[in-house]
């Protein structure tokens, strides 16, 4: 069997790290920090394989359970809507039928999280005019670009078998597959259904955002957003049921989502993993900027936890120079997938940040959300250097 992993990983290896052949809007120089990313993404797949064997983690349930687990019991439990189960359903071919080990599930898996960030370059050079010029945006001397997409947690929890590879390759190909719908239809529906299966309000937080960006389109007409208030409306009544059905709510009254959020929030607090943070007695702007930017250096109690302080402060640093540089009004030029990618890490970010109160949850939860805001910044920061050269000249 290992010489079956072997060929598998080589064989994986030398197709993602082809993929960008596929997209002809590349540039040679986008094509090499796009090689950059792909073997960071790669090494933290092996560092994700190596920390979760040595300290466990759902990853090694994902994979170890389809082996054993008969195939009607595990579609079973994925049709019954667990997602769990459907993790097993992904996994039992590869895991079962194939036999694969478990480093080679995450190299398999890293694969996806990969497109994800393949995705995420080429919706920045499609919305961004002058995308060399992307370069010049500076903190303290150092551009941004590419280096913010070199953050180890953002790929930390997408390059491992998880639900969150899947959820960050599912968001990044919906909101890629909305520049050319008619085109990319078949990949719209695929990402945003595996997003429903397996954190079905993550899929309304999608259709939401970017149903609310189309309507504040300035380039809409009257009946174009009547008609989208129509589609939206209709999707989301059946959408917006199911996620209370999941989670377990009666129904959407204050009360209800408050006891609900206190006792999620309590039970993650209470976490013995050393990472619990008691978020209740925070307000709503406080348990936000928990969320986005702790783990910092108050909060370190181990090695990964100073790493993730760096990371957060880069984060705080970019996020002050973003806010600094006219944000709303960029907001408000942006096109209707800039305001949805935003508007999506706005309402992900608080919702999450209402109920969360576990440091290491909220690293994993925030993952699929900041990507996003990075995007709206480098259109923010855009905005700033087209401004700067028409004073210029």
């Amino acid at each position: 069997m290992i010489i079956i992993d072997a060929i598998v990983c080589l064989i994986l290896i030398i197709i993602g790290y082809n993929l960008k052949s596929l997209f002809p809007s590349l540039s040679e120089m986008d094509k090499k920090y796009v090689n950059y990313l792909y073997w960071f993404h790669i090494l933290f797949a092996v560092v994700f394989h190596f920390y979760i064997s040595s300290y466990g983690g759902d990853a090694q349930a994902y994979w170890g359970e389809p082996k054993v687990l008969p195939f009607y019991q595990i579609s079973a439990r994925a049709m019954g809507g667990s997602p769990s189960g459907v993790m097993f359903l992904l996994n039992y071919f590869p895991s079962n039928v194939l036999g694969l080990s478990f480093f080679t599930g995450n190299i398999i898996y890293a694969q996806f999280g990969f497109l994800g960030f393949l995705f995420m370059y080429l919706i920045a050079k499609e919305y961004l005019d002058d995308f060399s010029s992307i370069k010049e945006y500076k903190i303290f001397g150092v551009s941004i670009f590419p280096w913010i997409w070199f953050l180890p947690n953002l790929h930390f929890w997408s390059c491992g078998i998880g639900k969150d590879t899947i959820l960050f390759f599912c968001i990044s190909a919906f909101i890629y597959s909305l520049i050319k719908l008619k085109k990319r239809f078949l990949l719209f529906m695929f990402s945003l259904a595996l997003a429903t299966a397996l954190r079905p309000h993550i899929s309304l937080f999608l259709f939401v955002s970017f149903g609310t960006g189309y309507f504040f389109d300035g380039n809409l007409k009257f009946y174009q957003k009547t008609l989208i208030i129509i589609v939206l409306m209709i999707g989301m009544v059946p959408l917006f049921n199911y996620v209370l059905a999941f989670v377990n709510l009666d129904s959407i009254e204050t009360e209800v989502i408050e006891e609900f959020a206190s006792s999620k929030s309590a039970a993650l607090s209470t976490s013995k993993s050393g990472s619990s943070v008691d978020t209740s007695n925070y307000s709503l702007p406080y348990k936000v900027f928990t969320f986005l930017y702790r783990p910092l250096f108050f909060d370190i109690n181990n090695a990964f936890a100073i790493l993730a302080s760096f990371e957060n402060l880069i984060l705080i640093l970019f996020t002050i120079k973003v806010l600094r540089n006219k944000a709303i009004k960029s907001f408000k030029r942006a096109n209707f997938l800039i305001k949805g990618s935003f508007l999506f890490f706005i309402i992900g970010s608080t919702a999450s940040a209402f109920i969360l109160g576990n440091l290491g949850i909220m690293l994993r939860q925030k993952n699929m959300f900041i990507p996003w805001f990075i995007l709206f910044g480098f259109l923010v920061l855009h905005y700033k250097h087209i401004n700067s050269k028409t004073k210029m000249s």
